[in-house]
């Protein structure tokens, strides 16, 4: 394709994890389980492991699971990472007694990133800021401010139409 022309906006998709068309273009891409756990292969996790959609346990270990945002420098909305961190039991105890109320005046608490996000090399293990928001939504990760990884620098910066293109192709196939 050549660079100067747009590709024709998506009618829908197929995800890879569902196996499912989507209408419309893809706006976020999220993982079921942090990396390592996943690993660990289904018989294994079954025996093993505590865990639902929005927390995880295993071995001593805790995961939460939230939402990295980069914002789009051409337009309004952004592309969402659903990715898990993985917190001290500090943090799992306060995201509990938050469950019903709004935590967005919290202070952040802290965490690591817990998947390996493609087109970012290194993701995995690197610090996260998290903010607790309503209890509807999933609480959001940010990266610290003065980190020099192409992920933060994204997140702080916003993503140009080319890269959203590139993050798509590379979870969508």
């Amino acid at each position: 394709m050549w660079p100067w022309k747009k590709e024709k906006p998506q009618s829908s998709w197929v995800c890879r994890v569902c196996g499912l068309s989507h209408e419309g273009a893809p706006s976020d891409f999220g993982w079921e389980l942090p990396d390592e756990v996943w690993a660990m292969g289904p018989e294994h996790r079954q025996k093993m492991l505590e865990w639902s959609t929005e927390m995880s346990y295993h071995d001593g270990r805790w995961f939460l699971r939230g939402v990295l945002e980069l914002p789009h420098t051409y337009d309004t909305g952004c592309w969402g990472w659903g990715v898990w961190a993985e917190v001290d039991e500090s943090v799992m105890k306060k995201y509990s007694e938050l469950a019903q109320v709004d935590g967005s005046n919290e202070p952040r608490m802290f965490g690591k990133l817990a998947c390996k996000i493609p087109l970012y090399p290194d993701s995995i293990n690197l610090p996260l800021e998290i903010q607790f928001t309503t209890p509807d939504l999933r609480p959001e990760f940010y990266l610290p401010a003065d980190s020099l990884h192409l992920l933060a620098k994204e997140q702080r910066n916003g993503i140009d139409e080319m890269r959203y293109h590139e993050i798509v192709a590379a979870i969508v196939g």
